[in-house]
């Protein structure tokens, strides 16, 4: 009996099995696997505030925020099961944005820069700086509060390492409102600073108004081009304090 019984019992076990896995095949069938693809967004988003659509759901910064808008500088990840799409919404709601993500590749990419009118998501030709040389492309597109024009900016520019001597050039702004850096960076050297200076006189401030009027790029690589933009600051007053820079080579393709 207890022979019998014990023959009954692992039946039964064989039988469950063939069940579980004939279950498991059909859920094969009926349920393919999802292609799972992570969808890393980097941005920096000047001014205003968007929103981020995966989908058709609208994400926030976090679980637990009360509010769906997105602001300052950005990295995240979401993951998604196959294909999909990415959008960036202005607060309007307005598409600013979209990509289609097909599923294909496993890691998927999105990059933009948002002045708070325009979004930015390729980089605009850069000059290829001469052989060893570090590459800036300055761009001052609006001077919201010190209303110099362009072609009345300098730019000192200096490569500096500690004990070493310091390299400097010196440029003007074209009417665009943009000049490009060609520079020579020796092995050694920490970062690269950039003055703006009247371009009539480059040992005064641009503006006497500007308390910050010098930016910086830290480790530049030879051979390389960066953007930097340059725009106009004021505190929670509005009051004019000077200028602040963004390198957008890291948030852009």
């Amino acid at each position: 009996m207890k022979s019998l019984h014990k023959i009954s019992r692992q039946l039964a076990i064989v039988l469950t099995g063939i069940s579980l896995f004939s279950c498991s095949k059909s859920q094969q069938e009926f349920y393919p696997e999802n292609n799972v693809v992570d969808i890393d967004v980097k941005a920096y988003i000047a001014q205003d505030s968007l929103q981020f659509r995966l989908g058709g759901n609208i994400l926030k910064p976090y679980p637990e925020a009360a509010s769906p808008y997105f602001g300052g500088s950005v990295s995240t990840r979401w993951v998604a099961n196959g294909a999909t799409s990415f959008a960036v919404l202005n607060s309007k709601g307005e598409l600013l944005l979209e990509r289609k993500i097909d599923g294909a590749a496993v890691s998927n990419l999105i990059k933009f820069y948002y002045d708070g009118a325009t979004i930015t998501d390729k980089l605009p030709d850069i000059p290829k700086p001469a052989a060893g040389n570090v590459g800036i492309l300055l761009s001052f597109p609006e001077r919201k509060y010190s209303k110099v024009a362009a072609k009345n900016i300098g730019v000192e520019v200096a490569a500096k390492r500690r004990g070493q001597p310091t390299i400097i050039k010196r440029y003007t702004f074209n009417e665009d409102a943009t000049v490009f850096v060609d520079m020579t960076f020796p092995a050694g050297y920490q970062y690269i600073t950039c003055s703006l200076v009247k371009a009539d006189s480059p040992s005064e401030r641009y503006t006497p108004d500007a308390a910050s009027y010098i930016i910086t790029l830290n480790s530049p690589k030879p051979d390389r081009g960066y953007l930097m933009m340059i725009k106009e600051i004021a505190d929670q007053m509005d009051r004019f304090t000077g200028i602040e820079g963004l390198e957008l080579t890291q948030y852009l393709n």
